[in-house]
């Protein structure tokens, strides 16, 4: 079941982004390149599956806020790929971005496709314009100077550097976990005064925190073919990782309990359609790429 949701999910968004993104000029095809890469989707997938409780939004703009924040995330990683930030040739089973076409155009996609993120957002004739203020305010404070950015900048800081568990914690949740929780809150839009939409953020912080771990796991565990990414970056970098922290055996327990916590929290009031938000839950906890 979560599979062919998964599916659907990507053939969607995968098709939205090929029609919002063009192919009329050499920074369009750049943005293509990576955005239209196979990835897992799973940002993508936590909004459809919270909007499954969410029948305020049309299906119209659920595929809009999914597609804006995957093209956030792909331009978050063509950066991140940088010469400046973790040097990282390959990414989703192909050459970097700025391998491909040069550092120069790799800012310039990455640039790009953020923009874009809030441009679809904003041209979406399906949300009220209190709806749209929501979605993008939601989207700047997950990945901004406080969000994903921050945390990108505390990891590069404390290369090489003995932290403890709480601050790779805050690190992993910033850099990571913001914009997961971003995507449950984003399939709530309009319902924040709702009496679930607490149990709906708890959910996404603690999913949002056991995804960058079980990463961080997977880069110890498994290879570069199966991942489609470079599994000894964060070693090359002298990186601080859950598992360099508090120890490989410890990582997996604690993502198995914050998967069970997600599950707790948006179980245990009586809300509707949220089966798939559960297994998305147990998927990001046990998946093997």
């Amino acid at each position: 079941m979560l599979d062919k949701f998964l599916s659907q999910v990507r053939e969607q968004v995968l098709s939205n982004i090929e029609s919002v993104i063009g192919q009329s000029n050499s920074i369009e095809i750049a943005m293509n390149y990576s955005a239209l890469s196979k990835s897992k989707m799973i940002r993508a997938a936590l909004i459809f599956a919270s909007a499954e409780s969410n029948k305020d939004l049309k299906k119209e703009s659920i595929l809009t806020l999914a597609t804006a924040i995957e093209l956030i995330h792909t331009y978050s990683l063509i950066h991140d790929d940088l010469p400046s930030m973790d040097d990282d040739d390959f990414r989703r089973g192909k050459e970097s971005n700025h391998i491909k076409f040069g550092e120069a155009n790799a800012i310039l996609a990455g640039d790009a496709l953020q923009a874009l993120a809030y441009e679809i957002i904003v041209n979406d004739s399906n949300l009220s314009s209190d709806l749209k203020v929501e979605a993008v305010s939601l989207l700047t404070k997950a990945c901004g100077k406080n969000g994903m950015v921050h945390g990108q900048s505390l990891d590069i800081e404390n290369e090489s550097k003995k932290i403890d568990k709480s601050y790779i914690e805050k690190i992993h949740m910033l850099k990571t976990g913001m914009l997961i929780q971003c995507a449950v809150s984003l399939g709530q839009l309009g319902k924040k005064y709702d009496k679930y939409y607490e149990n709906f953020k708890k959910f996404g912080i603690n999913i949002g925190l056991a995804f960058q771990i079980t990463d961080d796991l997977l880069e110890v565990t498994s290879d570069k073919q199966t991942l489609g990414k470079n599994i000894n970056s964060d070693k090359k970098n002298n990186k601080a990782t859950y598992v360099n922290v508090v120890g490989f055996d410890e990582a997996i327990v604690e993502s198995k309990k914050l998967s069970d916590s997600a599950i707790y929290e948006i179980s245990k009031e009586n809300i509707s359609n949220i089966n798939m938000l559960i297994e998305l839950a147990k998927y990001i906890t046990y998946r093997e790429k």
